[in-house]
């Protein structure tokens, strides 16, 4: 008798696609494949056995309402969580429920040898058992994390759910504590520019000092710019311990209050941090720059240089908008060494524009705490002159080392950001059409000045904000990648990182490149790409995540009261306000209106059936905060 025989095919072959799921909030749950083509959907009910951030074999199958291709699992490859956050179940001790809500349709059980996890703590689980059709997760208890509803907590949870660590291994820490203060014999060979006036120029609550700057005016117009980054492949070497963990976790991760740096407080926030009064190690790009902004020459050198101050940005605008005086204890040349900067850099500015660079103007959310460390409130971080002055200085440095690593053939990595999908400038066209503006595209020949003229006409408009977040929102997220390609955001044809070593590694790679002194293989640069990609990633999810939950932290003392805000984005299922009070969104919910209101998509707006009445973004309103929910990160309104 003839005995079956097992019959192989390759996955694509058959329809089969891989990728990692990822669910939202809101409870809908995407595939994004490896290959770079639109997520996939998973049906609604069909996520088991698969949990998010698992890697997975999915089918496609038809289109979901929302426009997306459905997908059915088939298999999970890799499992992306090991870890869970979650609080005893009220009247239960064998269950926890996940702070996380993305974690799917599953109950967490406790082990049957697990400690039970204390009644209002935040704790860490580690999955002992992975769901199943049929089956829920099962994990043990490893370490209370903290009292649920304090800020601390939720930086323990987003460090625990997402693999971030801020503690070093001691081995790395004793690489770090064996470098001393700069010898002479390591000066040996360096551009000594310690006689020039550099200054460092940070955010007051900056954790590290990466670049300093200098100027000098050329006859007839123009400026030598010198741009000083900290050497910081000076002390981190290919091969080392200290170099294995820099590229594990790939950058800095910043919290209110804390971070989890890259590299040892040693070498971060001491010897490669480029403090006022002291020498330090750095790598100098002099730049050679006409009246224009026109860069007509860069030269590069290792170099030892000394800043004469660290400024912060308040006090460089305020020597801009001549404020200065005597109580910031700025000196003449300081202050007329800022002067030139503001115009060189104003300079670059606008040439920077010329070529049709994207220049979006969002204000940042700040977090300020009190002496306890808890949220006092969540303010707008504005960004002012002396912000671009520093970043024109930085985008003019790295586009010169790219363009000479390039030129050498030397292998880095390049930082890219490719052009939107035509789905993606269609669907903005239409949006800023409901509200008079107009984003003339035309196909695959859209080109960045054409974003630009958008957010120059939106300038001034009470929905001045919503569009340029509209704009980003269009936007691809920019990444590294080890073959060239463009920066479409910045209009440059050949981009890389190299300004912040101390809390970026491709930066370090930069370095080495230029420098050309790597002495042993580097990583390799493909992985090298896809790695740093995700650790930034992951960073800027944990940053964002936490910054969510201090602002449901703060309104949580608001519940109950009348707050004036601005309507900020419209949907068919409600509308959401940003306060006045504070840099935060909440959202009211189509049920809470008194009319009935219907969804004009094509307008972003809720017409009401019954009236005149019309909710439309940039729209003054008050609302009263009803209640919030910290796992969801949701804040509740109803109109006033």
């Amino acid at each position: 008798m003839l005995m079956p025989q097992r019959r192989w095919a390759l996955a694509e072959r058959s329809g089969m696609l891989t990728g990692r799921i990822k669910v939202e909030r809101s409870g809908r749950a995407l595939v994004i494949l490896d290959v770079p083509e639109a997520p996939l959907v998973i049906e609604r009910g069909s996520l088991r056995p698969a949990m998010d951030g698992d890697r997975v074999l999915v089918e496609e199958l038809r289109y979901a309402r929302s426009g997306l291709q459905q997908a059915r699992i088939h298999r999970v490859l890799e499992r992306g969580r090991t870890t869970i956050v979650g609080v005893a179940a009220p009247g239960e001790k064998r269950r926890l429920l996940p702070t996380d809500e993305r974690l799917g349709p599953y109950l967490v059980l406790l082990d049957e040898n697990s400690d039970p996890a204390p009644p209002g703590m935040a704790v860490a689980a580690t999955v002992v058992e992975y769901p199943t059709s049929y089956r829920d997760i099962v994990v043990r208890v490893d370490r209370v994390l903290g009292e649920v509803g304090k800020l601390a907590t939720e930086i323990e949870s987003a460090c625990v759910l997402r693999g971030i660590t801020e503690a070093f291994a001691d081995e790395v820490n004793a690489e770090a504590e064996a470098f001393s203060e700069p010898r002479a014999s390591e000066l040996e060979g360096r551009t000594d520019l310690r006689p020039a006036l550099t200054l460092t120029v940070d955010p007051a609550d900056a954790k590290d000092h990466d670049d300093a700057v200098s100027i000098e005016a050329r006859d007839g117009g123009g400026w030598k710019l010198t741009v000083s980054i900290a050497d910081v492949s000076h002390y981190v070497r290919p091969g080392t311990k200290l170099d294995n963990e820099a590229y594990e976790r790939s950058t800095s991760v910043y919290f209110p209050g804390r971070a989890a740096p890259m590299l040892p407080e040693r070498l971060s926030g001491d010897l490669a941090s480029l403090h006022a009064g002291v020498d330090r190690l750095a790598v100098s790009v002099f730049l050679e720059i006409d009246k224009t902004g026109q860069v007509h020459g860069a030269s590069f050198a290792r170099s030892v240089i000394h800043s004469v101050a660290s400024l912060t940005y308040e006090q460089v605008q305020a020597v801009l908008d001549q404020e200065a005086g005597t109580v910031l204890g700025i000196s003449g040349p300081v202050r007329g060494a800022l002067v030139e900067m503001g115009r060189c850099a104003d300079a670059l500015h606008r040439r920077r524009l010329l070529r049709g660079a994207i220049d979006m103007n969002l204000p940042e959310a700040v977090v300020e705490l009190d002496a306890t460390g808890e949220v006092r409130g969540i303010a707008r971080r504005p960004r002012r002159f002396s912000h671009r002055l520093v970043e024109e200085f930085m985008l003019a440095a790295n586009e010169a080392v790219a363009e000479r690593i390039d030129h050498s053939g030397s292998a880095f990595l390049y930082r890219i950001h490719e052009r939107p999908s035509d789905e993606a400038i269609s669907e903005l066209a239409g949006r800023v059409r409901a509200l008079g503006l107009r984003l003339l595209h035309d196909g695959g020949r859209t080109s960045p000045v054409t974003f630009q003229k958008l957010l120059a006409d939106a300038e001034g408009r009470a929905e001045t904000r919503q569009i340029n977040s509209m704009v980003l929102r269009t936007m691809t997220r920019a990444r590294y990648s080890a073959d060239k390609e463009i920066h479409f955001g910045l209009a440059s044809p050949c981009y890389t990182h190299f300004t912040s070593p101390i809390r970026r590694y491709p930066d370090i790679l930069a370095h080495r490149a230029l420098l050309q002194t790597a002495t042993v293989p580097g990583p390799d640069l493909s992985a090298a790409a896809a790695h740093t990609s995700e650790r930034e990633r992951r960073a800027m999810e944990a940053e964002r995540d936490v910054v969510a939950a201090a602002g449901v932290l703060y309104m949580a003392r608001h519940v109950g009261r009348r707050l004036d805000g601005t309507v900020s984005g419209v949907d068919r299922w409600g509308y959401w306000v940003e306060f006045d009070v504070a840099f935060v969104e909440g959202f009211v919910h189509v049920g809470k209106l008194r009319e009935y209101f219907d969804h004009v998509p094509e307008r972003m707006e809720l017409q009401s059936r019954v009236s005149s009445a019309v909710i439309h973004i940039g729209q003054r309103v008050r609302v009263r905060v009803v209640s919030v929910d910290l796992a969801s990160r949701n804040i509740e309104l109803e109109p006033a």
